[in-house]
């Protein structure tokens, strides 16, 4: 996973928030580098997902504003080009299938090529970051002949138990969560945030943990905006309904082998997107 300069990398991913804890972990990896990311999505969306703190960004779109580049590969390849940072400048391309739909397959390919050769004579390692199955096979055939293939693998890390959570603050950056009976991460209970020294970093951090155990926390999303008191307000909100939503996961799969089948799976989803609660608690808990 050591990037070198001068390399072209491919990255292939079936999964958005996978990719998002990939790129994560490359930027801990890589933590004496810079990162830049040309990404499909707006900042508003990415701040959900990344620590944007550590990694520069452009989103690749028509629309005008400070951080937004417009979705064609020169555009990239000249950002590339400009960069004089001192250390490795390591770029992240997530959205080429968005630059193919307004692009020639042929020429763009010519392009990724061409820009291959130069990127040898630059301090800079480029990553393009791919779902295979948005492209047409020959065509990714002939992109995987231009680069060399990245795997990232997640190192082994420990679990959070609901009886030690209290004292585990520092752990929860490295949780490997296992899979639950539905196919998603099983949800595990995080160390709460104290009000002292609550910032927008840390709120971020938390909100990409949450996100990565497949909870929809978009509830959160105005506090970025607040004042410290208002946000942390807010996240004593959302944080109640994760634990809530812990705890009913927890059960379900505790006690599967007694439970409807059909409706567990429809259940898990709910309880992903923290939603209807109250029911479930009552279905659950009342007739256990």
């Amino acid at each position: 996973m050591e990037l070198r300069p001068g390399c072209v990398y491919l990255y292939e991913f079936s999964d958005y928030g996978k990719f998002s804890m990939d790129v994560e972990l490359l930027m801990e990896i890589n933590n004496e580098s810079h990162l830049t990311l040309f990404s499909r999505l707006p900042t508003r969306r990415l701040i959900e997902r990344l620590d944007l703190a550590k990694i520069d960004h452009y989103w690749l779109t028509e629309n005008e504003n400070n951080q937004s580049i417009k979705p064609d590969i020169d555009n990239i390849f000249n950002v590339i080009r400009k960069n004089n940072n001192e250390g490795l400048n390591v770029y992240l391309v997530d959205g080429l299938e968005y630059i193919l739909s307004s692009s020639d397959a042929e020429t763009l390919l010519t392009k990724i090529s061409q820009f291959t050769d130069e990127i040898k004579s630059l301090n800079s390692a480029l990553i393009y970051c791919i779902d295979s199955l948005a492209f047409d096979s020959k065509w990714i055939i002939k992109l995987r002949h231009l680069s060399q293939i990245l795997q990232i693998k997640t190192p082994e890390v420990v679990d959070v138990s609901s009886e030690d959570y209290e004292d585990k603050e520092e752990a929860v950056d490295v949780i490997q969560h296992e899979i639950g009976i539905d196919g998603g991460p099983r949800l595990a209970y995080l160390a709460r945030l104290p009000e002292l020294g609550f910032t927008n970093e840390i709120l971020v951090k938390r909100i990409l943990q949450w996100r990565r155990m497949g909870l929809d926390v978009s509830k959160i999303e105005p506090a970025m905006s607040y004042s410290s008191k208002e946000a942390y307000e807010l996240y004593k909100s959302v944080e109640e309904d994760v634990r809530r939503a812990t705890e009913l996961e927890r059960f379900i799969h505790a006690n599967q082998q007694h439970l409807n089948t059909a409706e567990i799976a429809t259940d898990l989803f709910r309880i992903r997107q923290l939603t209807g609660l109250n029911e479930l608690e009552q279905k659950y808990y009342t007739s256990s």
